[in-house]
């Protein structure tokens, strides 16, 4: 069986918390893009496409949200990814879904 576990960042450094411990506010002021925004539609779907590509092989595949607050990208992106991922994977891929959040 095949164990993939993928962190993913949906919202850049949005984040409108700014929480004393968080570290990535600081290294964003540094870069010289702040944000890139809300993950786009194309860059998840590659995301998906790749990791669901093991078709002939018992696949377990873990998707997790993370990066100051993941729900900067809103209920409609999670509803989309979860969507995009039901419609691609296999009887034979399971698929785990986190969402972590720092407070």
């Amino acid at each position: 069986m095949k164990y993939l576990s993928f962190l993913i960042k949906p919202a850049s450094s949005l984040c409108n918390m700014r929480c004393k411990y968080c570290f990535y506010y600081d290294i964003s002021e540094l870069r010289e893009i702040k944000s890139y925004g809300i993950m786009q539609e194309e860059v998840y779907q590659k995301l998906i496409d790749r990791s669901l590509s093991y078709q002939n092989e018992k696949t377990f595949v873990s998707y997790a949200f993370q990066g100051g607050e993941p729900t900067m990208a809103g209920l409609s992106f999670f509803k989309n990814f979860c969507g995009y991922v039901d419609s691609k994977k296999q009887p034979n891929q399971e698929v785990s879904w986190d969402i972590f959040r720092w407070i």
